[in-house]
């Protein structure tokens, strides 16, 4: 449903009352797996879109620096990471018989008439779709950007990783239907056992397209060099529409621990 409808309606969206209770620890984060990854919302919008999935969604992972939203299916492995704070929900409350039936791309929420209603939101795009890379370094395959684990070790949690002697190497994922592309982030490589390698992250473009033969419409670059477990925004300006998104560089070793695509209906 358009934006125009919703507006020209002036509906407000309610929050659930399922009873939900959270802890809340500073300093650390969910290794996942993830439902959806947010961006640009506050701490306390982050909760109540966990809250709108009661069916799916255990505790979320916030960022506050990058206003970034974790909402996460799996609560049992935690890990240290100081920019975060990690947020358990109890979702185990009355859940509304309508809720149900919503779909797990779907909002469960109360609207300003007190009805309960199943809303189509679009978020992350890229978890889960199929992915390919230009090589492959061993067994780091281009899947591991889409798998929803948001740690950066790439011997623990598994990066893509392109081979060595591939000068231009790219990553591609398809979205499977085509969107109007707003931003792409790049969570990149951390600290791991052979020390800091993260300012292999430089000279990167992301473009996208219709086809999968002709992914080349612009949509940012990341000069960088990139920094540990940084996570690079790249905006698109130009909005454009496309149902695959790749990410080339032109130096070697391409290495992404996960890749977010945030777009919307055409």
């Amino acid at each position: 449903m358009k934006p125009e409808y919703w507006t020209a309606l002036k509906i407000v969206i309610m929050e659930h009352k399922f009873q939900a209770t959270t802890a809340i620890v500073h300093g650390e984060r969910y290794r996942g797996p993830f439902v959806r990854v947010v961006g640009i919302i506050g701490q306390q919008q982050c909760v109540r879109e966990c809250k709108h999935r009661p069916k799916l969604c255990r505790g979320v992972n916030y960022q506050k620096q990058e206003l970034l939203c974790d909402l996460v299916s799996a609560i049992n492995e935690t890990e240290s990471k100081s920019d975060y704070v990690r947020i358990e929900l109890d979702q185990t409350g009355h859940i509304p018989d309508e809720c149900l039936s919503c779909s797990t791309d779907d909002l469960c929420v109360t609207l300003s008439s007190k009805k309960v209603h199943c809303i189509r939101v679009l978020l992350g795009l890229a978890l889960g779709k199929h992915t390919e890379q230009s090589s492959t370094y061993q067994s780091y395959m281009a899947e591991y950007a889409v798998d929803g684990n948001r740690g950066t070790d790439i011997f623990h949690d598994k990066c893509t990783h392109t081979r060595g002697g591939d000068k231009n190497p790219w990553w591609r994922v398809d979205l499977l239907t085509v969107y109007t592309i707003t931003s792409v982030r790049i969570l990149n490589r951390g600290k791991d056992q052979y020390g800091d390698v993260s300012n292999r992250l430089r000279n990167v473009t992301v473009t996208v397209g219709l086809i999968e033969s002709d992914v080349n419409t612009p949509c940012g670059v990341f000069a960088g060099p990139g920094t540990a477990s940084q996570l690079v925004v790249i905006d698109c300006p130009t909005l454009p529409q496309g149902r695959f998104v790749k990410i080339s560089k032109t130096t070697e070793a391409l290495t992404l621990c996960e890749v977010d695509v945030f777009g919307s209906s055409v």
